[in-house]
């Protein structure tokens, strides 16, 4: 009996008579998704197959072949639910053929799998139940994971690409270790001379060798402090290069991530995980690599120790083995905690900034009282959590504390026993040695086993960095996109977009053409599409279907940046960086001289209250531009827009905020703005639509009319009850004027 998803493939193969290569196929997805760019051809030819099917074994050996980490195994569905970290992975039918699942969805009573067929040319999904897959699943997948290099820095943020970073300074590592190593053999040079000093001075009253060994350790001494100074020094080195290397990428690992992502995460959220990278660093640098630079002094120290008395020195170590499993035992009770409490934490901190930027709201609705009711919650939730985990921290040291002791103290006292009860004077001789030894070799030790903690802290903090950064970024950001000049013809051509989660989309079928150097207006209700538009013009999102065009190339093959670079855009409600007007008018254009910034300021109707200014254009804004006004931010906005010359203009309800007197000098410039360049021209304001070349009219997502301001006025329905509407008092006034002369009235 044919199963349904032999069905579904089969009406989407249409009427092919081979049987396609699924496997390889599903190869190539695979490692597409993981970076590596490889063809069915390539693997064909590279691995001499004879381009039939393959099965899982010639997979893994492709894969791996391919630079990737591939291994076939059975599973069932509950081994499957399990293994979401490894997810694409390609799954075996009972028909021979190849799928890839991609992913699962659903809850525990509804669950369901996301498959996507290779024997499709398109990038559709599947998506099925657990019968139906259970029906024609054999149970064997096959795992493929890119093998990353050691010091590959491409691969997704972890520990071993933060090893990477590390590893490209290893110039700096090997000259730490060489001077490690030289600090852990001077270190015995104390010790050696205490012991020598009982043993051959004082017993002796050896004067030459007493002077003999003052000025040898006089010298070690100072070789010793030199490799400390130079040890430190290289450390500091590698710790600022790691923070710089780390605070760049993460700075731009977020900025590439799509606007999505930050329209649907708060922004104290994004600002936590951000700071965690800098708990990794602190582990990495400060816990790890110290412990490990202290630790080579047990190279030297624990062979001299087994040499003075393998029975104490047993001790000391066996100590140490049981502070580790005492940590390893109590760490998922302390990972509970330090989990609520990063929780918590971050609560607060989304909190405090999401009531720091609404601030006016705050203030203007005298929602003091209230903010700070919600903020003592979230300190009362912090405080709860860190106490727990202070005292499951506690809990943890109430036994590593006594131990640690024991490993000392308890050593000497053995020793001390030996030495009594043993007619042995070497115990006498070398117990001494032996505690000053013992002393030196627990620090690195205590370090060592406290490490486990340590380790699985940054563990945790390297999920929340990896979870913020290992997202797809933005796409078109690929350095190969198109980079010719735009001259600004738009076109839409029945384009159909839905936001993430909403349930009706928000361009329905839209279909329209702006030609070169014409004026566009939008209008339309709330929520009828008209900002979306412009966010796919900028190419915010590339999730649409049909064809948006610029110039005629589809906007999704441009380089992102050079496409925005070549759209200006002003918005309702602008951002104004900290900073003077001149350097926010010139935050395009870096290279911009002042007399293409007063150039841009004229064009925007700027100038004019910029050289009221006690400073003109060295004017200070702060924070939130506080000291000026909606119509001066807005201005100063658009010669922001303006000063890159872009071929395309938006303006997205940039006048709706607007006072009459600033939107009258705003609009009065449009005219001259629009010289030379294509405009598209959103407002509820229809007075600032009137001189458009074409005004189209959305209503619902999808195009209701497009036409001049005569023709829509006189056939449209809904632009002619927004006219009315809001010039009303432009007829209702003359009739009551003539209403009063006794002359005749317009209005019954």
């Amino acid at each position: 009996m044919t199963n349904s998803i032999e069905l579904d493939r089969n009406e989407g193969l249409g009427a092919e008579d081979e049987q396609p290569v699924t496997g390889l196929k599903a190869l190539v997805i695979v490692a597409k998704h993981h970076g590596l760019h490889l063809t069915v051809s390539q693997l064909v030819h590279d691995n001499v197959l004879d381009g039939g099917e393959v099965s899982a074994a010639q997979i893994v050996r492709c894969a791996e072949n391919s630079g990737m980490r591939s291994k076939a195994v059975k599973l069932d569905w509950y081994d499957l639910q399990g293994a979401e970290k490894t997810f694409p992975l390609i799954v075996s039918l009972k028909d021979g053929t190849k799928m890839v699942l991609l992913r699962l969805e659903g809850d525990e009573n509804n669950p369901r799998v996301v498959l996507q067929d290779p024997a499709r040319d398109d990038d559709s999904v599947l998506v099925i139940d657990r019968i139906r897959l259970e029906q024609v699943w054999t149970g064997e997948v096959v795992l493929a994971k890119r093998d990353y290099e050691i010091s590959d820095e491409s691969q997704p943020f972890s520990l071993g690409m933060i090893t990477a970073l590390v590893f490209r300074e290893r110039r700096i590592v090997r000259d730490v270790a060489i001077a490690a190593f030289a600090l852990g053999f001077l270190a015995l040079a104390p010790i050696m001379f205490w012991r020598l000093l009982m043993d051959k001075v004082i017993f002796y009253h050896a004067f030459n060798t007493f002077a003999v060994l003052c000025i040898a350790m006089a010298v070690a001494i100072l070789f010793e402090t030199l490799f400390f100074v130079l040890r430190q020094f290289l450390v500091h080195q590698l710790t600022a290069r790691i923070d710089v290397k780390l605070s760049t990428y993460i700075f731009e690992k977020v900025l590439s991530l799509p606007i999505d992502f930050f329209e649907r995460t708060q922004v104290g959220l994004v600002a936590r995980d951000m700071r965690e990278i800098f708990r990794i660093r602190t582990f990495l640098i400060g816990q790890l690599f110290g412990t490990i630079l202290d630790s080579t002094t047990l190279l030297f120290f624990i062979p001299v120790m087994f040499f003075f008395s393998p029975l104490l020195t047993f001790i000391v170590l066996g100590i140490a083995g049981l502070i580790v499993v005492w940590l390893l035992v109590m760490l998922p009770f302390y990972r509970k905690h330090s989990a609520a409490v990063m929780a918590a934490e971050g609560a607060q901190g989304a909190f405090m900034v999401q009531s720091l930027n609404g601030i006016r709201t705050v203030k203007s609705l005298a929602l003091d009282s209230r903010q700070k009711h919600m903020w003592d919650v979230h300190v009362a939730r912090v405080a709860r959590a860190r106490l727990a985990e202070g005292l499951a921290a506690v809990s943890i040291q109430a036994v590593v504390r006594p131990l640690e002791r024991l490993a000392v103290s308890g050593s000497f006292a053995v020793g001390v026993y030996l030495a009594i009860t043993t007619t042995d004077t070497w115990y006498v001789g070398a117990l001494f040695a032996f505690l000053m030894l013992a002393q030196r070799v627990a620090s690195p030790l205590m370090q060592m086993a406290q490490l486990v903690n340590q380790f699985d802290e940054a563990q945790f903090a390297i999920n929340i960095v990896s979870k913020l950064v290992n997202q797809p970024p933005e796409e078109g950001r690929s350095g190969h996109g198109v980079r010719t000049p735009l001259r600004g013809h738009v076109e839409f051509s029945n384009v159909v977009f839905k936001y993430k989660g909403a349930v009706s989309p928000a361009l329905n079928g839209v279909s329209f053409e702006v030609p070169f150097g014409t004026t566009l207006g939008v209008m339309g209700k709330s929520g009828s599409g008209k900002t979306t538009i412009t966010r796919l013009i900028q190419r915010l999102h590339s999730d649409y279907g049909g064809l948006i065009k610029i110039d005629g190339v589809d906007v999704r093959e441009y380089d992102v940046d050079h496409l925005r670079r070549n759209v200006g855009v002003v918005l309702q409600e602008n951002f104004l960086f900290t900073g003077s007007i001149r350097d926010n008018i010139a935050a395009a254009k870096a290279d911009a001289s002042f007399d293409e910034v007063v150039r841009a300021a004229r064009l925007a109707g700027a100038e004019e209250f910029i050289d009221k200014l006690p400073r003109g254009y060295e004017t200070h804004i702060y924070e939130g531009s506080p000291n000026l006004s909606g119509g001066q931010r807005q201005r100063i906005a658009i010669a922001r827009a303006l000063i890159v010359d872009p071929p395309i203009l938006i303006l997205d309800e940039a006048t709706s905020a607007l006072d009459a007197e600033s939107e009258a000098i705003v609009n009065a410039n449009i005219s001259r703005i629009a010289s030379g360049r294509t405009m598209i021209i959103i407002s509820h304001r229809l007075s600032s639509l009137i001189k458009a070349d074409a005004i189209l009219v959305l209503n619902r997502g999808s195009i209701d009319d497009i036409g001049r301001h005569d023709e829509l006025l006189m056939r449209n329905d809904i632009y002619s009850g927004l006219w009315h509407q809001q010039n009303s008092h432009a007829i209702v006034a003359p009739a009551r004027a003539r209403s009063n002369s006794g002359g005749p009235s317009l209005v019954s």
